[in-house]
């Protein structure tokens, strides 16, 4: 019994114990700097993720104060030693989570272009964040976090302050402030880029080519002695040198050793790279699958690598777009293995997903030149199984109707594409009834941004001005024509030019009913004008030399008006009056200048425009017409839509133009 006391007296003693040292507890605040021995965060290593071969090495970041609290330099710590003292307990009466304290986390103060990363990459301290469950273990892995993100952009000496503030209100939310001074940013020290493999034994024996593909290598190295040192800069300079490699003649390329040694407390980075070029490779025999209902000669069209080569891969890409790009093939792709012990005349492996061989289609528009428009389109790939590709369409306008057949042949080896097709066309516009049928065959070739087109026409047209009689012409016209194309997008230009120039020639001795030479250049340059917007500017200029105008067919004539042309005027409205009728002249001159502008991230944009032109028999007789208004622009796959309010002077008279065409 006289033991009961005892017990009773040293549970009290512990008891007692426990509460002081609680108290102490919550009497400790937040005031450290993140240094140089913790490892990187989680954040930092998500954001890492993807970067080229090879490690850095550095010195993780810290989470210890700095001052005589961390010990000697150099002396190891342990765990409970390099702990940072926690934030002062939260006053009674706040509402509490589980472990710790519900707190709104904020940027404090903060400077500087890493900052839009930390948001970016750290939860916690995004904008729109909720309260946070703040307790210590929590604020060590912000600190991790945040000291991993700025090593990744080169500073491995950040100070990181939390600042406490109290809400006014009982039960309110407390917000948590921290404070980041990144510290000096480490710059690169040293760059020592070696190699091996092939490519140095070839620049050791004296080879020219290899000495001078190893020194462009070394010149055009992206992180260079004195830069800042950033992780993602380091992989990218990895990558770019080791893609050069790759891009030609060595597939195989990798790289051998990789380290980035940083001295944080020099803020300087010493970094080593050796790339092993492996064995040069060629190119071998192609092997092809997924070709089931077209001959593999069909391929062979297509201007395919020959065995011997040396390894390019802007020759397969090359290659592998024009597979693409014909009427056969849904997919391409075309590769090779990177395997070093198959450098020697290494297969083409072309993998290819032919398209269905026949399409029907059916569309709808409008358009204020023509009308409603309705149309019904035939295609098929592999016309008599020698895959001819055949293209056709019925078309139905207002003022125009219009049905062809065109034919397009495999393309030869020299790279040309031959097509021939018939033509039957009937217009009435501006007064003018033309009704023509067509025989033509044509020759296409295209080298580089040049574009070469040879061809013969057999027409035979029926022209009736409104109110008159009717004439018949026939013609056999030759016709050559080139069109120089750099544009950055095809269907939707911002940037670059356009140079067309044709000629057509007939003899009144072969079939035709007048002796004529056409000849028309057109030249459409886009000029961008700050971030999104630009202009486009137009001007083109053509004239028909012959005898005289009878006998020459309309087609062949110039009549301009409309949106393509000068907007504010009806379509083919400007030409020779001859009666209710406008009829086609041999000379003719457009010039057109536009401003675009878009809205920020938006496919809406508004225009400005003025057009200017004529048509006439002789260069005397001319008379310019000009027409000047605004207009909406819509951004489609297909290239920009365009709704246009013009105003033509000499017309006097307001015109919308417009159009725009739906397949299904």
């Amino acid at each position: 019994m006289r033991s009961l006391p005892v017990a009773l007296i040293f549970f009290l003693f512990c008891l007692g114990c426990h509460a002081a040292e609680q108290q102490q507890g919550d009497g400790r605040t937040e005031n450290t700097s993140a240094g140089k021995n913790e490892s990187l965060g989680a954040a930092a290593d998500s954001r890492a993720a993807g970067q080229a071969e090879g490690g850095t090495e550095v010195p993780p970041p810290d989470t210890g104060s700095s001052g005589p609290a961390n010990g000697p330099a150099g002396e190891p710590k342990n765990e409970t030693d390099s702990e940072p003292p926690e934030p002062d307990a939260l006053p009674q009466g706040r509402r509490e989570g589980r472990g710790g304290h519900l707190s709104h986390i904020e940027v404090g103060q903060a400077r500087g272009d890493w900052l839009a990363l930390l948001k970016e990459h750290v939860p916690e301290l995004a904008g729109n964040s909720e309260p946070q469950n703040v307790n210590p273990a929590m604020l060590r892995k912000l600190r991790r976090d945040i000291g991993g993100i700025l090593a990744t952009e080169g500073y491995f000496s950040p100070t990181i302050n939390f600042d406490t503030q109290v809400s006014g209100t009982a039960g309110g939310i407390d917000r948590v402030l921290v404070n980041i001074e990144a510290g000096p940013r480490t710059a690169v020290k040293s760059v020592s880029l070696s190699f091996s493999g092939a490519l140095a034994d070839a620049a050791k024996a004296g080879r020219a080519d290899a000495i001078q593909r190893r020194d462009a290598i070394i010149s055009a190295w992206g992180l260079p002695q004195g830069a800042p040192f950033r992780d993602d800069d380091w992989a990218r300079a990895k990558n770019a040198a080791i893609e050069n490699l790759r891009s030609d003649t060595y597939a195989s390329a990798s790289i051998s050793d990789s380290k980035a040694s940083v001295g944080a407390e020099e803020q300087s980075a010493a970094l080593q790279l050796e790339l092993d070029s492996g064995p040069p490779f060629t190119l071998g025999d192609i092997v092809l699958s997924g070709l089931e209902r077209y001959p593999p000669i069909l391929v062979d069209r297509y201007n395919p690598p020959r065995k011997g080569e040396n390894y390019s891969r802007s020759r397969l890409l090359e290659f592998q777009r024009a597979l693409q790009n014909s009427p056969y093939f849904t997919t391409v792709s075309v590769s090779v293995d990177p395997d070093p012990d198959k450098a020697d005349n290494v297969p083409v492996e072309v993998n290819v997903v032919e398209r269905r061989s026949r399409d029907l289609g059916f569309g709808l528009g409008y358009s204020t030149n023509t009308g409603f428009r309705s149309e019904v389109s035939y295609r098929d790939r592999d016309l008599l199984d020698k895959a001819w590709d055949m293209r056709s369409a019925v078309r139905l306008e207002q003022r125009r109707q219009l049905a062809y057949a065109d034919v397009y042949l495999p393309p030869r080896d020299a790279g040309y594409l031959d097509s021939f097709g018939v033509l039957a066309d009937r217009a009435d516009v501006s007064g003018l009834l033309v009704t023509r049928t067509a025989f033509g065959i044509k020759r296409t070739s295209t080298r580089g941004h040049l574009e070469q087109r040879l061809g013969a026409n057999l027409s035979r047209e029926r022209a009736e001005p409104d109110g008159e009689a009717a004439t018949f012409t026939k013609a056999l016209v030759g016709t050559v024509g080139w069109t120089w194309r750099d544009v950055d997008d095809s269907f939707a230009p911002r940037k670059g030019q356009i140079y067309q120039l044709d000629f057509a020639l007939s003899e009144k001795a072969l079939i035709s009913d007048q002796r004529f030479i056409r000849v028309y250049a057109k030249h459409q340059r886009w000029i961008p004008a700050g971030k999104q917007d630009g202009f486009v500017l137009r001007a083109e200029v053509g004239e028909v030399f012959s005898p005289s105008i009878n006998g020459v067919p309309e087609d062949y004539l110039f009549r301009i008006g409309g949106s393509n042309t000068v907007r504010g005027y009806g379509y083919q409205s400007i030409g020779i009056d001859q009666g209710n009728a406008v009829t086609g002249g041999r000379v003719m001159t457009a010039a057109s200048a536009e401003y675009v502008h878009w809205l920020k991230e938006s496919n809406w944009g508004s225009a400005v425009f003025v057009d200017v032109g004529g048509a006439s028999d002789t260069w005397k007789n001319i008379d310019l017409k000009q027409g000047y208004g605004v207009g909406a622009r819509y951004k489609t796959p297909a290239g920009p839509i365009a709704l246009d309010l013009a105003y033509g002077k000499q017309a006097r008279k307001v015109r919308l133009d417009f159009s725009i065409a739906i397949a299904f």
